[in-house]
């Protein structure tokens, strides 16, 4: 009896049809979530998947490593470089008769001269020889009456029959023999040091300044 009330205060309203189909209807099923997208309140599968693996480089609660810094490279040197050259020997008394060839080391000293100079100014491969050239360079002296040892182009020949090569110098550089001692003295050409410093734009040292003129 209530019921029957009921609808037909219902179907005075919106029809007792519509109210009875209403009823009988199956409930709405919420809107799909597009694929893709997570449903309304679930929990992000995405996010999940991007917290629950961490960087194959990085242990977890460790910071990210710093890049390998690449070694510097080393520092080039500046300005031009002069390199030495096979030394040369020269007659010590023609060689300073040019103003600008200056004695600047001696190795001429104590009771045997030849020996001192040669062991000094020699490589270090031809050392043994330079007792075979002293013994071979007193014998000449003898038989020149003993006052002076052989001159310049006989102990040059003789150095280079006993194979006694002297060490590099730089190319403005040279050895004088002196055949009053037979030692060896090393003469510094300063015009030749001045123009190669100027071709190569190296300042000229103050002790060489007095030497830069015609």
């Amino acid at each position: 009896m209530r019921r029957m009330t009921f609808c037909l205060i219902v179907a005075n309203l919106i029809g007792c049809g519509e109210f009875q189909q209403a009823l009988e209807a199956p409930p709405k099923n919420e809107a799909a979530a597009p694929a893709g997208t997570a449903a309304p309140g679930a929990p992000s599968t995405m996010s999940n998947a991007a917290g629950a693996a961490p960087n194959a480089n990085n242990q977890p609660g460790q910071p990210a490593a710093a890049p390998v810094a690449q070694p510097a490279e080393p520092a080039k040197p500046n300005g031009p470089i002069i390199g030495k050259t096979d030394g040369k020997i020269v007659d010590l008394v023609e060689a300073k008769k040019n103003p600008k060839v200056v004695e600047v080391d001696s190795k001429i000293t104590g009771s045997d001269p030849l020996t001192t100079s040669f062991n000094a100014y020699v490589s270090i491969t031809t050392k043994t020889s330079v007792l075979a050239f002293k013994h071979q360079m007193e014998l000449m002296k003898e038989v020149n009456g003993g006052k002076d040892y052989p001159p310049y182009k006989e102990a040059v020949q003789l150095m280079k029959q006993l194979r006694v090569e002297v060490a590099s110098l730089p190319p403005w550089q040279m050895y004088g023999y002196d055949a009053k001692t037979g030692g060896l003295v090393l003469l510094e050409d300063k015009g030749e040091k001045i123009r190669l410093y100027k071709a190569n734009n190296i300042p000229i040292e103050e002790g060489d300044k007095q030497y830069d003129m015609p």
